[in-house]
């Protein structure tokens, strides 16, 4: 599989051309934020690399189409059933509201960016005018100190709905490449000995996710749709990575690491908002990982994996629904013995991880 790739300056002028951009250093790396989205697209450990982030080679066709499907780090709401299905109790007529993505999100300062927006509520037939997503990036240095290349954010996130006593939390997702079946990626999480990963679509073959010695992986190719979840219950706590993908580089013998840090996701199932399509009342996920492929619901086959983390259920007010949170993606860059002794650090496991090949 050939995967199209964005240099830094490439994307730079793409996205420039349709949006208003911003542009971070971050130790050895460089950022690469959109107005159009309201989200981090590049997020490079070496600027003359390879983005740990993917973009889609039709962004600039997606962008003048107000398309949402453009790659990045972004914030969607949960649960997924009730804003995102035109049919909730069946799972089906899947749609992104445009109001959550791409929406009208505006630049207030640097790397601030709000949107207000109109969303409607499919499982209660209710719209909701004038709420608000604000986001905000800070670049942070390298928390393991690694001497890799690197670069990474921390994004404090408000999501705030115009009624009070909704369940709802918000979402982030990561797009992360992958190489394909024969060169593919891994998704790694800590989990307890005796985790039990959930399957929210179809079931997971065995050959594609399993729980070893201190974690979990998930096999990322692009040529099945799958999506597992970690259950709260499951999760170590006390380390505050949260998942951890590597992949071949696309081209040249380099890897690189994305991971996603924070404690602001829910720690019991009660805390957790969204359900499993495959399993509507069975246990719920707060970390979840989706691999595309053929039968993706957006319509073509697009070779992509996704590291996604359900954040803080929101709390009322008497007049809106709230969820705030914190959390922190970082992307390195370096040899394959390097890159998995890092993921074996941040997985706090003895040795290194075994990963899909």
């Amino acid at each position: 599989m050939t995967y199209r790739t964005f240099s830094f300056d490439e994307l730079k002028e793409i996205v420039g051309r349709r949006s208003e951009i911003v542009i971070q250093e971050s130790a050895t790396g460089a950022l690469l934020f959109s107005a159009y989205g309201g989200r981090l697209l590049g997020l490079y450990p070496k600027r003359r690399g390879h983005n740990a982030l993917w973009v889609y080679e039709g962004i600039e066709e997606a962008m003048s189409g107000q398309q949402w499907m453009i790659g990045g780090e972004r914030l969607w709401i949960a649960p997924e059933r009730d804003f995102f299905y035109e049919n909730p109790r069946d799972f089906e007529g899947f749609h992104v509201p445009a109001g959550i993505d791409p929406g009208e999100y505006q630049k207030l300062g640097d790397t601030v960016f709000e949107n207000i927006f109109s969303l409607l509520n499919c499982a209660r037939n209710e719209t909701y005018d004038n709420c608000q997503a604000r986001r905000i990036f800070t670049p942070v240095n390298d928390p393991f100190e690694s001497r890799l290349a690197f670069a990474g954010v921390e994004i404090k996130e408000r999501l705030m709905i115009t009624t009070p006593n909704l369940t709802m939390a918000g979402w982030s997702l990561a797009q992360v490449y992958t190489c394909g079946a024969e060169r593919p990626g891994t998704v790694l999480f800590p989990v307890t000995s005796d985790a039990q990963m959930l399957s929210y679509f179809e079931p997971i073959p065995r050959d594609r996710a399993e729980v070893l010695n201190g974690y979990a992986r998930f096999r990322i190719d692009g040529a099945a749709v799958y999506k597992l979840a970690i259950r709260p219950q499951d999760i170590i706590w006390d380390n505050p990575v949260k998942a951890v993908y590597v992949t071949p580089a696309p081209d040249g013998d380099d890897w690189q690491c994305t991971i996603k840090m924070t404690d602001d996701i829910p720690q019991s199932q009660e805390e957790c908002v969204d359900v499993a399509r495959a399993n509507p009342g069975g246990p719920k996920g707060a970390i979840q990982s989706y691999n595309n492929g053929p039968g993706f619901s957006g319509g073509d086959q697009i070779p992509f994996g996704e590291i996604e983390l359900q954040l803080n259920r929101g709390l009322f007010d008497s007049s809106t629904s709230t969820s705030t949170a914190s959390h922190t993606l970082l992307g390195y860059a370096g040899s394959k013995e390097e890159i998995l002794a890092l993921a074996g650090r941040a997985l706090r496991i003895d040795g290194t991880p075994e990963v899909y090949r």
